[in-house]
């Protein structure tokens, strides 16, 4: 294949040097990087020297006696046929100006960086026109070998903004900063009208299905029209064959800039029996005045100085399940983590402690340790929200006789030593760890958020034992896998939770009280 006569062809074409270089396919990141020294050696000489050659000078004339320069005229830009000028550094100052003004404002902190681009759809139309106008020209040109205009622009621009804003340029996977850079077009749309004329059976199906298919031109859709496109079919549907000159650039019409999210882990101990997990607001107005959620996030959000609404925004609590607004979660806590959308930097380890110590300020809500994990380290929070066992203390009552009980019936009801050696030897597993197993329809109270559905639960160790001086109370120690209702389980909901506690007793029975001792997962995951 001869690389000059490609690359002569796309000059004569309109192309620029960046574009022609790409459909040569050299991928190669120092290709861009220095596009004028890349493509000097492909040139004829004929281009070469006519692009040395200096205009004429109407105002070379004898100006020995005069000390005032002739002004230089600006030359008018000749925007490439298939970029749209998106890969010609002499566009690039609008676009080096909004993004400095946009990180200025942000103030992140990220020494990397990696860069996006989203081009006007008709660069596809334009890009497969010029490779098939080459394989026309020079049958042995292969039109899959271009190099793709995102990855030229990341070699060529991306270099030359890392040194505007003094940060590394790297890849999306390992730079936290992503600057996303939207160009439009000013005749896209029009442009694009011709694939329905070279697709026309496509185009008919997704007007037909028009409610599934809102937007009529999509990159999908576009190149799915031009995957078996031909030259004659081009030139039939456009005078131009689809590489009309262009009069004005693409132009950079906002710069978006987002720091991947970052993620802390801990474990909160809720004390107070008034409090949900997060806010409870019920037909707009709220019921309880706060929640765990915000006394963790308020910290937060104030070391990133963020308002209410942006907390609500860009703060996420993810929690190993949740405790009801009356019971307690006590012992070690409950593991939970947030994600921080967009930061702008890092936290430190001395504004986490201060964190720490601020939502535990307020004798509701304590937080040890608040640790930096990455993303991976959800799965295993989210695993444990379904395997995890918890245990539990509850103070509950005995409301009735027992059908066992051997006493007068006119006695008060109490706790006797029968009822206790029932509940602490019951069993109905043959083997296994389980003691107990459960089947619970889903609670009354919460099928407003849950589906109504039969579910196999276990009680994996249980041990009841008398309350000194109140002698129908009973203090229960019960250890569940995860998803088990205890508070249903104890009174068994009118027989929507069997074997109930109730049921092994022989007699009604209700909680007065609950509390969670202990969340059985290893969190949070420490990293070096």
């Amino acid at each position: 294949m001869d690389d000059k006569k490609i690359f002569n062809f796309c000059k004569q074409a309109g192309c620029c040097d960046s574009c022609s270089l790409r459909y040569l396919g050299l991928k190669s990141s120092t290709v861009y990087e220095d596009i004028k020294k890349s493509a000097q050696k492909y040139k004829d000489e004929k281009v070469v020297s006519s692009e040395n050659e200096k205009p004429p000078d109407d105002n070379n004339k004898d100006i020995t006696n005069c000390d005032i320069e002739p002004p230089i005229k600006k030359l008018k830009l000749s925007v490439c046929v298939t970029c749209l000028g998106i890969l010609q550094e002499e566009t690039w100052d609008e676009s080096f100006s909004m993004v400095k003004e946009v990180l200025e404002k942000k103030k992140y902190l990220s020494n990397t960086f990696a860069c996006a681009l989203s081009s006007p759809i008709v660069t596809i139309l334009r890009e497969r026109a010029m490779a098939l106008q080459l394989n026309n020209e020079i049958p042995d040109y292969d039109v899959n070998i271009v190099t793709p205009l995102k990855e030229a622009w990341k070699w060529s621009f991306g270099t030359k903004l890392a040194t505007v804003i003094d940060k590394k340029l790297d890849s999306g996977a390992v730079a936290p900063l992503l600057i996303t850079f939207n160009y439009d077009y000013l005749d896209d749309l029009q442009e694009l009208e011709i694939i329905k004329k070279i697709a026309a059976p496509l185009f008919e199906s997704r007007r037909k299905q028009h409610k599934r298919f809102a937007t009529e031109f999509t990159r999908r859709v576009v190149e799915q029209a031009l995957e078996n496109v031909t030259v004659e079919a081009l030139k039939a549907a456009s005078d131009s064959c689809c590489m009309a000159a262009v009069e004005t650039a693409a132009k950079c019409v906002s710069v978006v800039c987002t720091h991947s999210p970052l993620y802390l882990g801990g474990r909160y101990i809720k004390l107070s029996r008034d409090l949900p997990q997060t806010p409870w607001i019920l037909s707009g107005r709220r019921v309880m005045p706060s929640s765990v959620q915000e006394i963790i996030f308020q910290p937060i959000a104030d070391l990133y100085c963020m308002s209410e609404a942006e907390a609500e925004r860009r703060l996420k609590l993810i929690a190993a399940g949740r405790e009801d607004v009356d019971v307690r979660c006590l012992g070690q806590g409950r593991p939970f983590a947030i994600e921080i959308t967009d930061p702008q930097r890092q936290l430190t380890t001395e504004e986490l402690e201060k964190a720490c110590k601020l939502i535990s300020s307020g004798g509701e809500v304590i937080v040890k340790t608040l640790l930096p994990i990455v993303k991976d380290d959800l799965v295993l929070l989210k695993k444990g929200e379904e395997t995890k066992t918890k245990t539990y203390e509850a103070i509950c009552i005995k409301l009735s006789h027992s059908e066992f009980d051997q006493i007068d019936t006119n006695t008060p009801v109490a706790v006797t030593d029968v009822d206790l050696e029932r509940i602490n030897s019951y069993r109905n597993t043959e083997s296994g760890e389980a003691r107990v197993e459960i089947s619970q329809s889903t609670p009354i109270r919460v099928l407003h958020r849950r589906p109504l559905l039969d579910r196999t639960r276990h009680i994996i160790e249980v041990h009841a034992s008398k309350i000194s001086g109140y002698p129908q109370l009973l203090l229960l120690h019960v250890r569940t896998s995860a998803g088990t209702y205890v508070k249903e389980w104890v009174h068994g909901e009118l027989g929507r939770t069997r074997p109930s506690l109730a049921h092994i007793l022989g007699a009604r029975a209700d909680l007065l009280a609950l509390d969670v001792t202990a969340v059985h997962l290893a969190w949070p995951p420490e990293h070096e």
